[in-house]
């Protein structure tokens, strides 16, 4: 097995929890296959350990995730519900509380306010960037390619033995998702070795977890890529993609929202683009997901909008806003983060085809 890359902070994290009898633990809202992961992964080594652990979350596990929810023992992971008297006793019976791959309050929905005014110790394990700073102790390590890769050296640093094929599953859910399938830039020689080891501990085949997590489309949410695909622009001399969902084309595919998430990785697979953003129009406002290549941060572009995250892999909400301006905005600030001239001759406005198309999907334009 790699060497557990142990730390000050670390090794506090994995103390507070060795030394607690019940943990509580939360995540971002919409898990992915990282936050769940990491939650579960740590949440059943902690179980071998005999201690009481219950994971509380805002969101339900996205459709492709259900598999990985329903292989936990009953009562492991809650979808929060305000005045349930089991949760509040959750945490209020808890000696310590902890928080993965979120690292703001309002990034954990309601239970962030739970945790905060619960007067119990908050540890975090993460790896995005600029923690706020109401945590009492803080593992941060933007260099990890995922929250779990992370929490594999806390549980190693416990006890190697106890990544069983369960906590085994559940960390390579988190590593693989996160990294992209391993094709990310965060990947390192290290997150494989990780992955070797976890595979070889979990006795896992990497297929029927692919397959689980990949392969269950729906013919609606084929539909709906279908149109989002229509949607893609390229801007600055094709430096910059971007491509749009609409409530309309939701609603008129038929398809979950949750089967948004990937779209982006088409724009971002065209030959020549840096980056791309995706647009998802909400009944509140609208959500912004920035993608990029090797040297190109993202993370200072999507902060201008009140965003944040990784160089190559952030995000941003933009509350009440209109599609049409969201997009304007975001292309016309893009330049210093794609390394384009501003002042080229380039198709970056919102064309009467680009309108002609939102006004297709109307929504709520």
């Amino acid at each position: 097995m790699p060497d557990v890359h142990d730390s000050a902070d670390l090794a506090a994290v994995r103390a507070a929890l060795v030394a607690a009898d019940r943990v509580a633990m939360t995540t971002h809202l919409r898990p992915d296959g990282d936050a769940l992961g990491t939650e579960i992964a740590i949440a059943r080594a902690l179980q071998a350990l005999g201690k009481t652990v219950t994971l509380i979350n805002a969101d339900a596990p996205p459709r492709n995730l259900d598999w990985l929810a329903e292989e936990q023992p009953d009562s492991l992971l809650l979808t929060y519900e305000s005045g349930d008297l089991d949760q509040a006793r959750a945490v209020a019976e808890a000696d310590v509380l902890l928080v993965v791959d979120a690292n703001a309050a309002h990034r954990l929905g309601d239970v962030g306010a739970v945790f905060r005014q619960s007067g119990k110790p908050v540890l975090l394990l993460d790896h995005h960037p600029d923690p706020e700073d109401w945590f009492d102790v803080a593992c941060v390590r933007t260099d990890a390619s995922a929250a779990a890769e992370i929490a594999y050296d806390l549980i190693a640093g416990i006890d190697p033995g106890l990544i069983d094929r369960a906590v085994a599953t559940a960390l390579y859910v988190g590593i693989m998702t996160d990294t992209g399938s391993f094709r990310y830039g965060a990947t390192t020689p290290r997150t494989h070795a990780i992955v070797s080891d976890v595979l070889e501990r979990g006795d896992l085949r990497p297929e029927p977890i692919h397959v689980a997590l990949f392969d269950g489309k729906s013919r609606e949410g084929l539909a709906l890529l279908s149109a989002a695909l229509a949607t893609i622009t390229t801007h600055y001399g094709g430096r910059l993609a971007t491509l749009f969902v609409t409530q309309d084309m939701v609603r008129q595919s038929g398809a979950f929202f949750d089967e948004t998430e990937g779209l982006i990785n088409y724009a971002l697979s065209l030959d020549g683009v840096l980056a791309a953003v995706i647009f998802l129009e909400l009944p509140s406002g609208v959500k912004l997901s920035f993608r990029s290549k090797g040297d190109c941060p993202i993370n200072k572009w999507a902060a201008k909008f009140g965003g944040g995250g990784h160089a190559n892999a952030s995000g941003a909400y933009i509350k009440n806003g209109q599609l049409a301006r969201a997009m304007k905005d975001v292309v016309d600030v893009a330049p210093p983060h794609i390394a384009a001239d501003p002042s080229a001759p380039v198709s970056d406005e919102i064309s009467p085809e680009d309108l002609a198309l939102l006004a297709q999907f109307k929504g709520s334009l």
